[in-house]
């Protein structure tokens, strides 16, 4: 009798020998998703997303399965399993669509000086963000904003500012896609300091023998209110302003100054304050008052002063070389 032995056939359950990979895509993004399954039998191969069966029955395929994904708009996980009489298997991969990051949120202002805004954000994001820009333009200037770019913090000094002047800021978040949207904008005004140019157009006149009148304009360069101004006048040009009489006045740009020498020339200067403190004074200008008397008892030419009154008085008005 002859006997014949048939080898016995192995029987291997599936396994995956490519399994899938995960992926970040562009938003409107395609990838290919490939899956490969061995086994004795070769299993079956299908996909599925959200217990979505995405491989029909009839047509899946045995031991590769490639997933077409096109015009990708959201992230989503996608499932390959592999069937066989010995079992089933499924592995996952992760589609990732890489958006713009969210605007940052929570932007205050913690600390103020007179060129300088420190802020403070929250980022806004789940994810981290590679860096942040912010921008910032004095309110209401029709010009574009400016900006400081690559911050690595939630918090940030900008300097370099005006004094007592109004800015509006806002926060933007970068990721590898790109810039997201700003955030809302907050505005502050930066602190006073004292005034960095002196009064402009100094001007004085005698009203009378021992009576000054002097004017001025604003500083070009106030930094602040100004508080009022300080008008220092000496006899002597070379001793320290310190050293001269000083007449305070309020935030008017005229005053007079009395009880004044007759026949002498006085040296004149004019600085405006803040609240922080003096600006620097105006330069020095300088003023001669000559007064004559009629004689009594000679007549008068037409046109002369009446009687009682002093007679024609001249003032000069000069800078020092």
């Amino acid at each position: 009798m002859l006997l014949l032995f048939t080898p016995a056939v192995r029987r291997v359950p599936p396994r995956f020998s490519i399994p899938p990979t995960n992926h970040d895509v562009m938003p409107g993004g395609s990838v290919n998703l490939t899956c490969v399954a061995v086994g004795a039998p070769m299993p079956y191969v299908k996909w599925t997303t959200s217990e979505v069966e995405l491989t029909r029955e009839e047509e899946m395929p045995i031991g590769r399965n490639v997933l077409e994904l096109t015009n990708i708009q959201h992230s989503a996980n996608y499932t390959c399993v592999a069937i066989s009489s010995l079992g089933m298997i499924q592995t996952t991969a992760q589609i990732t669509v890489k958006a713009l990051p969210k605007p940052p949120a929570s932007l205050i202002v913690t600390e103020t000086t007179a060129t300088s805004v420190t802020l403070t954000w929250d980022s806004g994001n789940p994810e981290s963000v590679s860096y942040y820009v912010i921008q910032y333009r004095p309110k209401l200037s029709e010009n574009g904003f400016q900006e400081v770019d690559g911050v690595a913090t939630t918090r940030y000094s900008i300097g370099g500012l005006s004094p007592f002047s109004e800015y509006e800021f806002r926060v933007m978040a970068v990721n590898n896609v790109g810039r997201g949207p700003p955030s809302g904008i907050v505005d502050t005004r930066t602190s006073e300091q004292a005034p960095s140019s002196p009064p402009l157009h100094v001007q004085a006149r005698m009203l009378s023998s021992s009576t000054m009148l002097v004017q001025w304009e604003p500083p070009e360069e106030p930094n602040g209110q100004i508080r009022g101004y300080r008008v220092y006048y000496s006899t002597t040009h070379n001793t320290p302003l310190s050293a001269w009489q000083k007449h305070n006045t309020d935030n008017s740009q005229l005053t007079t100054i009395s009880g004044l020498a007759t026949d002498i020339t006085y040296n004149l200067r004019v600085l405006g304050f803040t609240s922080v403190g003096d600006g620097p004074p105006s330069d020095v200008l300088q003023i001669k008052t000559q007064q004559g008397v009629s004689p009594r008892g000679v007549k008068k030419p037409p046109g002369s002063n009446p009687i009682g009154h002093s007679g024609p008085m001249t003032c000069e008005v000069t800078r020092p070389i």
